[in-house]
């Protein structure tokens, strides 16, 4: 009875034994699996357009080197009035909404990244010169505005299209290019638009620098009645035509 009492103590010993190694394992190899540090790519965004995307993905990263792609980010943007985040697990969309800086933030546990985000959009648009005078010339020719392009720090924004509108159209037309097209005598003003950024108004005269030839003629009387003259004329013709062949016959 002894010796079976001892050899119970012992298995039991070496149960609990095992289960405590087992359990150490355990915790030893989730303390292996738990993220040291975390990888951002790309490190850092900058937008030039309001809505512009732009893709993060997150490494997390055991303290051997191991990658632990299962554990997963808590996203946050430190500014959502100048960058959102939206997306799935560790792969997410970053959209610029507004100008100014803002950090995106991921965050596992008691370890987090973050990389920079930068929007520069086009806040005031400049247009030189202040007056301008179209002339309608026998061959059409605009004129082209000067347009300088800032973001919301002051700073130049270049390469963006620059839309030009006349308030009067009767007047003046604009296009894509930030010029001006004379149509008729006249006054009115145009601006230029850049990505929803308005220009101040710039007053717009045209005059009629056209020659003689070029100018449509004077029309004297009533058109409509020379037209109907031939018309008639060319129906009797017919008729009296076809009344020959009848006789004919």
């Amino acid at each position: 009875m002894r010796v079976h009492r001892t050899l119970v103590r012992s298995f039991d010993y070496d149960v609990r034994m095992t289960n405590r190694a087992l359990a150490l394992s355990l915790l030893l190899a989730a303390a292996c699996d738990k993220p040291a540090r975390v990888e951002l790519q790309p490190t850092s965004l900058r937008f030039g357009v309001r809505g512009q995307t732009a893709k993060v993905h997150a490494a997390p990263f055991a303290r051997s080197g191991k990658p632990v792609p299962d554990q997963i980010c808590r996203w946050s943007s430190s500014d959502e009035k100048v960058a959102t985040i939206a997306g799935p697990a560790n792969d997410v969309v970053v959209t610029a909404v507004g100008p100014g800086s803002a950090r995106v933030r991921c965050t596992i546990g008691d370890v987090a990244a973050e990389l920079e985000v930068l929007v520069r959009v086009v806040a005031k648009v400049a247009v030189t010169p202040e007056k301008v005078e179209l002339r309608m010339l026998d061959e059409p020719a605009p004129v082209a505005l000067q347009v300088m392009a800032q973001d919301d720090t002051g700073a130049p924004v270049p390469g963006r299209t620059a839309f030009s509108r006349c308030a009067n159209e009767e007047v003046c037309r604009g296009d894509g290019r930030a010029q001006l097209w004379a149509v008729a005598p006249g006054d009115t003003t145009a601006v230029v638009e850049v990505e929803g950024a308005r220009s101040a108004e710039v007053a717009v005269h045209v005059v009629d620098a056209r020659s003689a030839a070029a100018k449509p003629k004077a029309v004297k009387g009533n058109p409509m009645e020379a037209v109907e003259r031939d018309f008639l004329k060319k129906q009797a013709e017919e008729k009296k035509a076809q009344e020959k062949r009848s006789d004919g016959k």
